[in-house]
């Protein structure tokens, strides 16, 4: 059940770019939780907000930069990736901007951020989900 956020510069990314990068993304994050990118339920639960800012309200080491980099906060239930899916799942996101925007010289394209939402702090309608709720609503198979 992860929540993804992106902000990005406006006109950073065109339609099929941003399309891209969105369903690549919530695919990596969907693998990385082991759940099958094919199940209707596990998609059904990879929110994504995208978030356009102007290229004046963007600086980076104190001054407004002509390319801005992508910000990519990914939020999952706490103890739904390992480190060593964290990892995979970082290199993944790092490819996939290196392919959409190129490398910025002397600086990063992006950063990613992964943040874990402490068990039984995930709640929708009403009602508190347990990790244990949420890969069961997602057909996560836990070992």
């Amino acid at each position: 059940m992860p929540l993804i956020q992106i902000s990005a510069a406006k006109d950073s990314l065109n339609k099929s770019d941003l399309n891209r990068l969105v369903t690549e993304l919530s695919n990596a994050v969907l693998r990385a939780e082991g759940a099958s990118i094919a199940d209707p339920a596990a998609q059904a639960l990879v929110w994504t907000y995208y978030h356009e800012h102007e290229k004046a309200a963007i600086y980076i080491g104190g001054e407004n930069i002509d390319e801005p980099p992508l910000r990519i906060a990914i939020n999952t239930p706490e103890g739904a990736l390992s480190e060593s899916a964290r990892k995979t799942l970082v290199k993944e996101i790092g490819s996939l901007v290196d392919e959409l925007l190129g490398s910025f010289e002397g600086r990063l394209n992006h950063w990613a951020m992964l943040y874990e939402v402490n068990e039984g702090s995930w709640a929708g309608a009403g009602q508190i989900f347990p990790l244990a709720g949420i890969q069961a609503a997602m057909n996560i198979k836990v070992a």
